[in-house]
């Protein structure tokens, strides 16, 4: 997903430490949410639920550009990532996406899924935010729009 959340984060000053803890706040019950929504419905109602666009039936390719977020984004982006790798059901790129995807539901973000063959021949499928026709991951770009399987 976004870089920041592999990015070694800087020392925070206490105001940032302080805005951080609240995003933790924010971002646990938010993950109970789509951890019961995931297993008890489908991605789309839990798109709508959490205010997440959901693209699954477009064939266009990733966007090629990268999205740059609000410097005020950064303390929820970088609470999701950690909520999300400490999360006990697995720390994957959907979960990591829908969180991220609600606390930043005012950029109108869109989930995107892909898949790609790798050179084993195994498949592999990947999920990704799209905000303003920008990606927020980079890697986004080497799996095809899941819109496209069908052709």
């Amino acid at each position: 997903m976004p870089n920041s959340c592999a990015d070694r984060a800087p020392r925070l000053s206490l105001r940032g430490r302080v805005r951080l803890a609240l995003e933790l706040l924010r971002a646990i019950p938010a993950m109970l949410v789509i951890e019961i929504s995931l297993r008890t419905g489908d991605l789309p109602t839990t798109c709508r639920r959490l205010r997440v666009g959901c693209d699954l039936a477009s064939a266009e390719p990733a966007a090629g550009r990268r999205a740059v977020l609000p410097r005020r984004t950064r303390p929820a982006v970088r609470a999701a990532c950690l909520v999300v790798s400490h999360w006990p059901a697995g720390d994957t790129c959907l979960r990591r996406c829908l969180l991220i995807g609600h606390r930043l539901h005012r950029l109108e973000p869109v989930l995107r899924i892909g898949v790609r063959r790798d050179a084993a021949g195994r498949f592999s499928a990947h999920s990704w935010l799209e905000i303003d026709g920008a990606t927020l991951d980079p890697a986004a770009s080497a799996y095809a729009a899941l819109g496209s399987a069908g052709r």
